[in-house]
Formats: C-alpha cells, structure tokens, sequence
C-alpha cells in the first residue's frame, strides 16, 4: 500500500517527518496546516519548499515556504 510523507527542502538540507499517512489528502491537509500555523520545520526552512511525498518517490503537492 503507498503512503505519503511531509517533506522539506531549502536547497541545502532537506528532512522529513517519518509519517506513513494513507491517504494523499490527508497528508496534503497536514502540511497545509503546517503552513498555517507553523512548527520547528517551517521556521527551519523557510524560504524552501514544503512537500508531500509518496512511498513511491512521486510527489503529489508542493508549495513554497514563506521567509520570516
């Protein structure tokens, strides 16, 4: 079964959160939210890119981080 991961890039580093979310809508609400209301993730890497990436490799929905 695929499931999706939240991943994020600034060019140099990239990290991710380990989920194994089943649903690529759900995964997709989350890093919304992340967007929103922010987390350690969003400030470290801001300016990058926030992603949502399947177990597969395939990325489904990406949107840039916001700089401070």
């Amino acid at each position: 079964m695929e499931t999706y991961d939240i991943y994020f890039s600034d060019g140099r580093l990239s990290d991710n959160k380990g989920f194994a979310i089943r649903s690529s809508e759900k995964a997709i609400h989350m890093a919304e939210d992340m967007l929103v209301k922010g987390n350690t993730y969003i400030d470290d890497y801001a300016g990058g890119t926030i992603s949502v990436v399947s177990s597969e490799g395939k990325t489904v929905w990406s949107r840039p981080i916001p700089k401070k």
